[in-house]
């Protein structure tokens, strides 16, 4: 880095370089009534670093910008310079799928959410359906691996030295397909649950999940048990209740007219409402349902939240108008789309991100919630998804700055922040532009369609495949050679994980171009092999023996798409 300039993410509002270098001194903190609680001002100069701030929050996040200068300067020098910085969103946050597949073990997940914080993203959201070991009923998490009370309670505290509101998150309505499979609780689905027990039902059973009959004798006693247990466990004032895809919505009784519908959606959100509140705890809740029965709105609990979610190019990217128009609380929530893939779709995942971001700030939207979601396994090893989370959290930061474009001052930064190495978002965004159908091919077609297709897409041409192959290994090669040490976000095993991701992708474009014998095979148990080396590293075990099954056992002997 010359001292006249310097790569931050989030690229901040405004930052002024001398040119000159200075020894970097003693810091100084204080705090200057006006400015807002996130926001600071960090001035470098001969005479040492000054950090003004309109409070802890604020002073916290001029320390990680400073953490980011001195990595990128001359031992013992800094750039001099002011940088003046505050957020455009209030509420930025990351939603972490932790129910299909992968359970982060808990010192990794602390380490996400040192880089989270580092990232100024405010908001934790680890979204459970069933991943939680209640007392009142320990077959609800059952044999899996799940957080019990005191880890969860220790990540609460360890989220808040860092300004990271942990918000709980239990699905109360729709995808309520593992508890909803026990004997005990199947009568209380709307529709029964399709296959014999959780562990017989495929991935799409288990993605589509269950709906609860909230009208069902012992429903609502069952979730008062479940949440007097689990709302404790947070600290923070608010409990997303999930509410999405409730698929069934009044099919038992034959509820079909859209008003009947909207009532007993908003009444239920009412209830689970009044729980939380008993707690200390607003609701916050997906938008998808409401979009179509909007007549709910009308129904919803003082104070309610909705988090509207879009995820592709294709949908309506509004930024949540559709909610803030009509006076509803409202946070925009793209994905980093690493769901049902291999590796993530990264050009597309900037596309909708920013365009969700700019809306949101156009519709007085409160924030922008990242998501991650596991489809099909949660295949997708986690650093791949690092070029969308940090995309995400600069869009919830500051949404208009300059460079977020593809090879722009943000993937100049990023590469700096994550690999100590200038190219190094060019990695990802390259092998994340190949065709989405390599991307999330095989492990979605062992699941049975890619996310979020109706059917499968055709696959490209034996000539594109070979081509998309070559690009794979490359990455896969640039991926090996990031330096060692260079960044605390990005050590060995993960540099390992994104090297054995593009080899995936290779393996998925040589099965596309034809490549499906002995030799293809033996390719692939190996890929599978270090698969399952890496996947034990960062996450807890049991998630694995789902993609072994699932995943790669079909794999071994498909033959067509």
């Amino acid at each position: 880095m010359r001292a006249g300039e310097a790569w931050l993410v989030p690229v901040p509002r405004r930052a002024a370089w001398s040119g000159r270098w200075v020894a970097e001194g003693a810091v100084s903190e204080e705090t200057e009534e006006g400015m807002g609680p996130e926001a600071y001002r960090l001035e470098i100069g001969a005479a040492g670093v000054r950090i003004a701030a309109g409070g802890p929050a604020g002073a916290f996040y001029a320390r990680q910008t400073l953490e980011q200068l001195r990595r990128q300067s001359p031992a013992g020098m800094l750039p001099e310079g002011t940088v003046e910085d505050a957020p455009a969103f209030a509420e930025r946050g990351y939603w972490l799928d932790v129910s299909r597949g992968r359970v982060p073990r808990p010192d990794r997940l602390k380490r996400k959410v040192d880089a989270l914080a580092h990232l100024k993203v405010n908001r934790l959201y680890l979204y459970v359906e069933h991943v939680f070991r209640f007392a009142c009923d320990p077959d609800i998490a059952g044999a899996e691996d799940a957080y019990g009370a005191e880890e969860v309670r220790a990540l609460d505290a360890y989220c808040r030295e860092r300004f990271v509101e942990l918000v709980p998150v239990f699905s109360c309505f729709g995808h309520m397909g593992k508890i909803l499979s026990l004997p005990q609780y199947r009568e209380l689905a709307e529709v029964e649950f399709p296959a014999r027990d959780w562990e017989s039902a495929s991935w799409l059973e288990r993605l589509r999940g269950a709906t609860l009959d909230a009208e069902a004798p012992g429903a609502r006693a069952l979730l008062e048990r479940l949440l007097e247990e689990y709302l404790p466990c947070f600290s923070s004032g608010r409990f997303h209740l999930c509410g999405d895809e409730t698929h069934d919505l009044g099919r038992k009784r034959g509820v079909r007219e859209p008003a009947a519908l909207a009532a007993l959606y908003a009444g239920h959100v009412r209830w689970v409402a009044d729980v939380a509140a008993r707690h200390g705890k607003s609701v916050q809740l997906w938008g998808d349902v409401l979009r179509k029965l909007p007549a709910a709105l009308d129904g919803l609990p003082d104070g309610a939240e909705v988090m509207d979610w879009a995820y592709f190019p294709s949908n309506v990217l509004d930024g949540g108008a559709f909610f803030a128009e009509r006076g509803v609380p409202v946070v925009s929530c793209p994905s980093v789309r690493g769901f049902g893939a291999l590796f993530p779709a990264v050009e597309e995942a900037r596309e909708v991100i920013l365009r969700q971001a700019r809306a949101a700030a156009r519709c007085g939207a409160r924030g922008v919630v990242n998501t991650d979601w596991g489809d099909y396994g949660h295949f997708a090893m986690p650093p791949c998804v690092w070029h969308g989370i940090a995309l995400g959290a600069q869009a919830a930061w500051n949404p208009g700055a300059a460079g977020l474009e593809r090879g722009g001052a943000f993937d100049r930064a990023f590469s700096r922040m994550f690999a100590g190495d200038d190219a190094a978002a060019a990695l990802w965004s390259r092998l994340g532009s190949l065709p989405p159908v390599l991307l999330s091919w095989p492990m979605a077609a062992a699941g049975g369609k890619p996310a979020g297709c109706v059917a499968p897409p055709p696959l490209p041409d034996a000539a594109a495949c070979a081509d998309a192959a070559a690009v794979a290994e490359d990455c896969a090669d640039g991926f090996d050679a990031l330096p060692a040490g260079a960044s605390p976000w990005l050590d060995a095993a993960e540099r390992r994980q994104l090297a054995l991701s593009a080899r995936f992708v290779a393996a998925a474009a040589r099965w596309g171009g034809g490549v499906r014998g002995a030799e293809w095979v033996r390719r692939l148990d190996a890929l599978a092999e270090a698969y399952g080396e890496l996947w034990t590293e960062e996450s807890l075990p049991g998630g694995l023996e789902d993609v072994r099954e699932r995943g790669f056992g079909p794999l071994r002997s498909r033959t067509e798409w």
